[in-house]
């Protein structure tokens, strides 16, 4: 199955023909167009929908996570460990990467097209306008509530109060790093989207937050979460630190917790090969500056870089550590590409005097020097482009 966007909204292509609220449950190469158009933030559509579906969330321990950067990984660890202890655990995750499927995972990996269809259908019955992150979103909860899943994880999509994700029930929250993202939605200053995110806290629910490092953000926080606790992890990596948060996330609600390395597709993700890739994200500034340092303490002394991304609020400071990057350890060669299939198109020529291809794949096959090792940052898309030329699933592992 594959997702795009029209128009007129979200489009769900599949293999056989149109499936409409009135149609059959075979839901099998199901060809879905949301009624609405692009992004729409609120709790009423989706609380109707929950109600109607009778409240799977209420029926599976749910753990709620938000952030701005990290929270995908702080998700993937808290699955991880849990599964190690036993448990049978479900995630809610956005975006894909490959295929939709990918936005539902138990135990670690995607469920299947044919389980994706059925709970599609279930959501398409209730004829309630929904967005595609709501459509999907319930989906992930109808999906591993008859799994048997036991505790669900859920990753907010932007911000946090007005986030679908925040319709849900739930034992415990979680708040990765926050820096200044999406002010167009969130607030103007980084205090304003503190507090978008830390209002995924409700009364009588344990919570954790990331410590901002920064006193008028943590009280800015406070205001929301008012019994949440604020924690900074020792770990100086990025992975090494979602799983600290997501270790005592697990203590606070009194769940055992395995703890090893993790394989979290487009997160430090490294791939063997002749050459082999390096496949990181790095989608926004805050997440470019944090991540650099770890890439330049592993990169060979022949490495090349494929870089893409869409739209950035600050694309100079998003650039800047990356340029940093190329002077402090010059590549063998650079090309730049525009990410395919994301909501807002790749940027052209994001570096001026740079080698650009439009397409990923033909890009990435157009690297003439030899090296080592191909660097592959500045768009979950592009890398979702790249796994998916080199075959590879987007499963925890």
């Amino acid at each position: 199955m594959l997702y795009t966007e029209s128009e007129g909204g979200f489009l769900i292509i599949g293999a056989r023909g149109p499936y409409g609220a009135n149609d059959d449950a075979n839901a099998e190469g199901v060809v879905f167009a949301s009624k609405t158009k692009g992004m729409s933030l609120g709790l009423s559509r989706v609380n109707v929908a929950l109600e109607a579906l009778g409240r799977p969330d209420k029926k599976m321990d749910c753990i709620h996570v938000a952030g701005s950067n990290g929270k995908g990984s702080a998700c993937a660890q808290l699955v991880a460990g849990l599964v190690r202890a036993g448990y049978h655990v479900g995630m809610f995750s956005s975006p894909h990467l490959i295929q939709v499927e990918e936005r539902v995972r138990i135990d670690g990996k995607s469920i299947s097209n044919d389980e994706f269809n059925e709970a599609l259908s279930k959501v398409m019955k209730l004829e309630i306008e929904l967005t595609f992150f709501e459509i999907t979103y319930l989906v992930s909860l109808i999906a591993c509530h008859k799994a048997g899943v036991s505790i669900m994880v859920l990753e907010t999509g932007l911000g946090g109060r007005l986030d679908a994700t925040r319709s849900a029930d739930v034992v415990g929250c979680l708040v990765t790093s926050v820096s200044f993202e999406h002010s167009e939605v969130l607030g103007d200053t980084i205090e304003k989207i503190a507090q978008e995110k830390a209002a995924i806290w409700r009364p009588g629910v344990p919570m954790l937050i990331r410590d901002p490092g920064s006193a008028r953000i943590r009280n800015a926080m406070r205001e929301e979460a008012i019994t949440a606790r604020f924690y900074n992890p020792e770990k100086s990596t990025f992975m090494d630190e979602a799983a600290d948060l997501a270790e005592v996330m697990c203590k606070m609600l009194g769940y055992s917790f395995v703890r090893r390395p993790i394989n979290w597709p487009a997160r430090m993700q490294f791939i063997q090969g002749n050459p082999n890739y390096l496949i990181e994200a790095a989608h926004n500034p805050s997440g470019m500056l944090r991540v650099i340092p770890e890439i330049a303490a592993i990169l060979p002394k022949k490495w090349s870089l494929l870089f893409g991304t869409s739209p950035q609020q600050e694309m100079d400071q998003f650039l800047s550590p990356l340029d940093w990057l190329i002077k402090s350890h010059p590549p063998v060669e650079i090309i730049t590409t525009e990410p395919q299939d994301g909501r807002y198109p790749g940027i052209v020529e994001p570096i001026e005097g740079i080698m650009h291809i439009q397409n990923p794949v033909t890009a990435v096959q157009s690297f003439t020097k030899k090296t080592d090792l191909i660097l592959v940052t500045g768009s979950l898309y592009l890398c979702g482009n790249i796994l998916s030329h080199l075959g590879l699933n987007a499963d925890i592992v």
